[in-house]
């Protein structure tokens, strides 16, 4: 089962309208298109609803394996996720990302990129310094969780994702021409659905 996290402004019936969910029915994938608007990241229960009724209710159902994908927003969503709930998922997606302030991407690599930034001493909010710590940890883990990575070339935060690229293992990158939009999306997750299918066979 995939587990999709729509962006800012955007709801579940959007993965529907571009094609997402035809797409993963064409590879016999289950799909759960969570609506998680931005009410939920405010008022900070997003993990505890997605954790009680979407990921054990479909672990009580039978569910094997089960992947994350955000978009944007979504994707900070699902990092938030596998870092509060380690073990759980057995794969992230992550559609152009929002990885939290600019600055503490750029606050990595002026450290010297991920493998000497600790975060300690971080002056940005504590839950965007934790996933970035996640994902330098989980990395060093033998059995760390798979990351795609996927995102236009013109996409806004495309430079927020330079400290991942070089220095986390088994990162998969897909890029694609194109900006912060669906269209971008739409062409990235058909490439990446293939990809998914094949791993999982």
């Amino acid at each position: 089962m995939i587990v999709m996290l729509p962006g800012r402004g955007d709801r579940a019936e959007s993965f529907r309208t571009a094609g997402f969910l035809d797409t993963a029915a064409d590879h016999a994938f289950d799909v759960i298109a969570v609506d998680a608007h931005l009410g939920y990241y405010k008022e900070r229960n997003l993990i505890p609803r997605l954790h009680n009724d979407v990921i054990l209710s479909a672990k009580k159902d039978g569910y094997e394996k089960i992947w994350l994908l955000g978009i944007s927003m979504g994707g900070f969503g699902s990092l938030l996720y596998a870092e509060q709930h380690p073990g759980l998922v057995d794969g992230i997606i992550l559609l152009a990302p929002y990885l939290g302030d600019p600055g503490l991407a750029s606050e990595i690599v002026a450290s010297g990129g991920l493998a000497s930034w600790s975060g300690e001493e971080s002056q940005f909010m504590e839950h965007e310094v934790a996933i970035w710590q996640w994902l330098k940890n989980s990395r060093n883990e033998s059995d760390h969780v798979p990351i795609l990575l996927g995102y236009g070339l013109s996409d806004r935060f495309a430079g927020n994702y330079g400290p991942l690229q070089d220095e986390i293992e088994g990162l998969t990158i897909y890029t694609e021409d194109g900006g912060h939009k669906w269209t971008t999306w739409s062409n990235l997750w058909t490439r990446i659905l293939s990809d998914i299918s094949q791993r999982e066979k």
